[in-house]
C-alpha cells in the first residue's frame, strides 16, 4: 500500500467496522491501479499502515478475493490480479440487467425531493470534468448511479452490483483519460437525469442501454493503452455479442 490510497480513504474509516474500512481502502487502490496488477499486497505491513489487526485484514482480503480481485496462495501471499475480461463481462451483465429495471422505476417513482441530490451530482461531475480529476469523476459516476437505485426504493441494489464489478470498475476508472470520455458521460448523465424528472421510463431506458453499451470502446481503449493488465482478451466477443441481448 502507499501513502496517497491511505490519505484518499482515511475519512471513510468513520463509523465502519475495521474489516470492511480495510476493505474499501483496499479495493480502492486495486481500482485506481495504486495498487498494480501482479503486485504483492503484503499483509503484516498493510496492517500496521491501516493500523489494524490480522483479522480484519483477513475478511477484508477474503471478500476482495471473492470478487476475483486478489489472489490469495495458502502460505505464497496475496497478489493483485489482473483484469480478467470474463469477470469483466460478468459484472456488466449483472449491473445492466439490474439497472435496466432499476432506471424504470427511478423514472416512475421520481420526486422533486431528490432533485438536490441530483444537481449537486451533476454539478461535481462537471467541476471534475474541467479539472480533469479522474478519482472524482469515477467517484461521482458511482454515486449518481447509486442514487437512481435509491430513487427507484431499491437501494441496496447498488450494494449488488457494486460486489459483482470490481474488475468492471477497474476497466472504467482507466477509461477517463480517453479523449472526451469525461464529456461523455456527464452528457448521458445529464440526458438521462432529464428523463427521469418527468417520468419517462422508456426515455430513460433507451439511455441508460446507451450510456452502459459504451463499455465495448471502453475495453477496447484500455486494451489498446495496456493489454498487459488484462487476461483473456479474446472473451471480447462475448461483450460485442452481448449488444444485442
Amino acid at each position: 500500500m502507499n501513502s496517497h490510497a491511505k490519505l484518499a480513504l482515511e475519512d471513510m474509516g468513520a463509523g465502519q467496522p475495521k474489516a470492511v474500512w480495510a476493505y474499501n481502502v483496499i479495493r480502492d487502490a486495486i481500482i485506481t491501479m495504486k495498487l498494480a496488477p501482479g503486485e504483492t499486497l503484503n499483509e503484516k505491513e498493510t496492517c500496521a499502515e491501516l493500523g489494524i489487526s490480522r483479522t480484519p485484514m483477513r475478511e477484508a482480503l477474503l471478500r476482495l478475493a471473492q470478487e476475483g480481485l486478489v489472489n490469495i496462495v495458502p502460505s505464497g501471499g496475496t497478489f493483485v490480479n489482473k483484469i480478467a475480461m470474463r469477470k469483466v463481462i460478468e459484472g456488466h451483465l449483472i449491473r445492466s440487467s439490474l439497472e435496466m429495471r432499476t432506471v424504470r422505476l427511478a423514472a416512475r417513482n421520481f420526486d422533486p425531493v431528490h432533485e438536490k441530490d441530483l444537481d449537486l451530482l451533476i454539478f461535481r461531475q462537471q467541476e471534475a470534468a474541467k479539472r480533469r480529476d479522474i478519482d472524482e469523476a469515477f467517484k461521482v459516476d458511482n454515486e449518481f448511479h447509486r442514487l437512481l437505485c435509491r430513487i427507484a426504493g431499491f437501494p441496496n441494489v447498488w450494494q449488488t452490483i457494486h460486489n459483482a464489478t470490481g474488475q468492471l470498475d477497474r476497466v472504467r476508472r482507466q477509461a477517463f483519460p480517453k479523449i472526451g470520455y469525461f464529456e461523455e458521460v456527464l452528457d448521458e448523465h445529464v440526458a438521462l437525469y432529464a428523463a427521469i424528472k418527468v417520468h419517462d421510463e422508456n426515455e430513460a431506458a433507451r439511455l441508460l442501454k446507451e450510456h452502459l453499451g459504451g463499455i465495448n470502446a471502453v475495453v477496447e481503449y484500455v486494451l489498446q493503452a495496456d493489454a498487459d493488465i488484462i487476461t483473456g482478451e479474446d472473451d471480447i466477443v462475448l461483450l460485442n455479442a452481448l449488444s444485442d441481448v
